[in-house]
């Protein structure tokens, strides 16, 4: 049986458009429409480029397809003669097609890919039909929602305000927010006032924001949520974007995190214990907030933990997909990891460069070259294998340098990422050595979806991914997931003692990740990088 799932919508507010495709249970791909259209989050529009391209990866066509499988479960029923229809128009040919809602679309996303047999589910963003939270239960292919909050009573959009009020854009930006939480004061602003979790119900006190009713949809990301008796009860006024950052708005940053950290622990714990369970999956768009995350790890009686790494609305094609075939009695198969985009072969990528003039040098260990660049303290982009899924660019299509070069952090958003100073940057580590470079709960992060602290005694090697709070976003690499990648860190051990690299996504500011050769070579031309490794070869400027 072949489902493909799908997100997107013919509304503004519907984004990080994607599809996937499964196969009797398996995840053969997925992708985001956005790395190939090259239009951030692809908002407002349902996949066409993502459809033909896992179709492509596997091997099939539309007509092959048993189901299609969407979200929204509580939308007009017109929207299935309007999908059907877009399928007939872009396609030729429209699968059955079949609604799930958004937030158990989530939750099959999570828990399926978790490998857990049982497990508690936390699904929580700003809002997908209507609700902002819910609280599910796995149980082998059975899912079971035992609590939803509804719209406006919502921690996605209590955060989302904060983002909007420090100066940056919601629904874009929050992990800007997040970053800049570490450089204020988390107790410099109380805001229980505003959203609590108090017998059993999460309440957001809507005398604060712009409200919308219960079918419109969401404020487009140009509004403002928060009204003139938000600023007035703040005592200041909205940051504009082009104004340096007062400490003010680091205060609310800071404090803002605290806050949603806080609820979400409370809550999240007192679930766990009413629905006696002792492992822990998450989805949804606050589900990437990685420092809530290390606070879920490190503080609640949880055996196992589990973030999907596309955990924003990306998530929802593979969530919906799963939904149809566990429906049809397949089981869903967990995938090894996020490698589920498409690739490219040595002959074409060197049929682009070619095409494009460009001289390279063809490498026999394009590992052992990469770590020899950056033990020599050289920023590189390396580009190999399948595209990953989600926003976490996992050694596949990142950028790469040695967390130990002097001022790194500041050099490569300055001169490669071409963004704000404040924001930090993840570390790729070697699996086994994962323990002794940093603390938490699990030894095992394999996508980049939770913080660790960074222990003392590494700082100065590791200075460069570590954030001025101590923390860092991990990503353990082993063999069995990417043995390319694994080589290039045990190859960087050998050079400088440690083997740990600063790991950010392949792509400059306000641009998706890099999905092809063609943009691989534009962005590193585009930026300050030293050198490409991208399959077998290496390209340095001249």
């Amino acid at each position: 049986m072949i489902v493909l799932g799908i997100n997107g919508g013919f509304r503004q507010g519907y984004q990080d458009v994607s599809a996937c495709l499964i196969k009797d249970g398996v995840v053969i791909a997925a992708i985001e429409e956005e790395r190939l259209s090259r239009v951030k989050y692809s908002a407002g529009r349902l996949p066409h480029l993502s459809v033909l391209e896992v179709l492509k990866i596997a091997g099939t066509s539309i007509n092959d397809v048993d189901i299609v499988a969407y979200h929204g479960s509580t939308w007009e029923p017109e929207i299935e003669d309007r999908v059907k229809q877009y399928f007939l128009s872009h396609f030729g040919y429209s699968p059955a097609i079949r609604r799930y809602h958004h937030h158990n679309c989530h939750a099959a996303g999570t828990f399926y890919s978790s490998g857990f047999d049982e497990a508690l589910i936390l699904t929580i963003d700003n809002s997908g039909d209507g609700i902002s939270t819910q609280i599910a239960v796995g149980k082998g292919q059975h899912i079971e929602v035992i609590k939803r909050f509804e719209r406006p009573n919502s921690l996605g959009l209590f955060y989302s305000l904060c983002t909007q009020f420090c100066g940056f854009v919601k629904d874009s930006d929050e992990y800007k927010l997040m970053g800049l939480s570490a450089y204020g004061d988390k107790t410099k602003y109380d805001f229980s006032w505003l959203i609590s979790f108090e017998k059993e119900e999460l309440i957001l006190d809507t005398s604060y924001i712009h409200t919308v009713g219960p079918k419109a949809p969401s404020l487009h990301r140009d509004e403002m949520i928060f009204n003139d008796l938000f600023a007035s009860r703040m005592g200041l006024s909205r940051r504009l974007p082009h104004e340096q950052i007062a400490q003010a708005y680091k205060d609310i940053a800071a404090s803002a995190q605290y806050h949603l950290e806080n609820i979400v622990v409370q809550l999240t714990k007192y679930y766990l214990q009413k629905a006696g369970q002792k492992n822990l999956c998450t989805a949804g768009g606050v589900a990437l907030n990685c420092l809530m995350n290390q606070r879920l790890m490190n503080e609640l009686p949880v055996d196992g933990f589990f973030v999907q790494p596309a955990s924003s609305d990306a998530g929802i094609s593979m969530g919906a997909a799963w939904l149809a075939s566990a429906e049809a009695g397949i089981k869903p198969v967990a995938p090894n990891d996020a490698f589920l985009g498409n690739e490219f072969s040595n002959d074409e990528i060197k049929g682009v460069l070619d095409i494009c003039q460009i001289k390279y040098e063809k490498v026999g260990d394009p590992a052992e070259v990469a770590a020899e660049l950056l033990a020599q303290d050289k920023v590189i982009g390396w580009f190999q294998g399948r595209m990953e899924f989600g926003p976490r660019a996992l050694g596949n299509r990142s950028i790469l340098a040695n967390p130990a070069t002097s001022d790194i952090q500041s050099l490569v958003n300055r001169k490669i990422k071409f963004r704000e100073g404040f924001r930090p940057f993840g570390a790729s580590v070697l699996e086994e050595d994962a323990g002794e470079c940093f603390e938490g709960k699990f030894a095992i992060a394999p996508y980049m979806t939770v913080t660790y602290q960074t222990r003392k005694d590494k700082i100065e090697q590791l200075e460069g991914v570590t954030h001025i709070d101590g923390s860092c976003r991990i990503q353990t690499v082993n063999q069995k997931q990417n043995k390319l990648y694994y080589d290039l860190l045990v190859h960087l051990k050998r050079e400088t003692g440690i083997g740990v690299c600063l790991n950010t996504s392949f792509n400059l500011k306000y641009e998706p990740i890099v999905c092809t050769p063609q943009q691989a070579v534009a962005t590193f031309y585009a930026s300050g990088l030293d050198a490409l490794v991208i399959g077998n070869f290496v390209i340095f400027k001249q």
